[in-house]
C-alpha cells in the first residue's frame, strides 16, 4: 500500500499544477484582452487624423456663399455634404448651384443628383454634377447626365447628350460648352434644331 501511494501522489500533484498553469494563463490572457480593448478606438475620431486621412467630415443641410462686395456671387446647397480635407473636395447629394451675375441682376442655377465641389483655399475652384443635370440660364434650360464649372475658364462642359429648349427653339446635340459671361453656347457635334412658330409658341 506504501510503495503504490508514490506513483498516485506524484500523479495528482501534476495535475494540480497543470490547473495552476491553466489558471494562470487564462488570468493572463483575460488581463491582455482588457487592456487592449480599453485601447481600441470606439469611433472614427479615436483613430485619429493620421491614421485615416481620407475620413470626411459629414455634413448635413449643406450650403455655402461666395461674397464680393457684400454680394453673392455663387451659392451651393444641397442635402447633405462629406468634405474630404486632403483632396480639398465636397462630394454633395442634390445639389443646387447658383451663379449670381451682373451684381445679381442675372442668375443661372445648375442642378443634379450628386455633385464634387473642388476648392481653392475658399474658393470654388470647379464643379461637377451628374444625374438628370438641369441648367436654367434666362430662357434656356438645358438637360444632360453630366455637366462641370471651370470657375476659371468660366465656363460649363458637357460631354454628353445634350437637349436645349429656349422659347424659339428646340436643340439636341453631342458636347456642350457655354461661356457663362457673356453667354455663348456651342454644341460640338450631331446638332438638330427645331425653331418654333409664333403659333406653336402662343399655344
Amino acid at each position: 500500500m506504501v510503495a503504490g501511494a508514490t506513483p498516485m501522489r506524484r500523479s495528482r500533484l501534476r495535475a494540480g499544477l497543470l490547473i495552476v498553469v491553466a489558471a494562470a494563463l487564462a488570468g493572463i490572457g483575460l488581463a491582455t484582452w482588457q487592456n487592449v480593448s480599453a485601447r481600441r478606438p470606439h469611433t472614427i475620431a479615436d483613430l485619429g487624423a493620421d491614421f485615416l486621412p481620407e475620413v470626411a467630415q459629414h455634413i448635413q443641410t449643406f450650403r455655402r456663399v461666395k461674397l464680393k462686395n457684400g454680394k453673392a456671387v455663387w451659392e451651393v446647397e444641397a442635402e447633405d455634404a462629406q468634405y474630404y480635407e486632403n483632396d480639398q473636395q465636397v462630394v454633395v447629394r442634390k445639389p443646387k448651384v447658383t451663379f449670381y451675375l451682373e451684381n445679381g441682376q442675372r442668375r443661372a442655377e445648375l442642378v443634379g443628383a450628386e455633385g464634387r465641389l473642388t476648392l481653392d483655399g475658399k474658393e470654388l475652384a470647379a464643379v461637377t454634377l451628374t444625374g438628370e443635370v438641369v441648367l436654367v440660364f434666362d430662357d434656356l434650360v438645358l438637360r444632360t447626365e453630366v455637366a462641370t464649372y471651370d470657375h476659371a475658364a468660366d465656363r460649363i462642359d458637357a460631354p454628353g447628350a445634350v437637349s436645349i429648349r429656349g422659347k424659339t427653339l428646340d436643340v439636341h446635340g453631342e458636347g456642350l460648352q457655354m461661356d457663362v459671361t457673356p453667354r455663348r453656347v456651342r454644341l460640338l457635334s450631331g446638332v438638330h434644331t427645331v425653331l418654333k412658330s409664333d403659333a406653336a409658341k402662343k399655344s
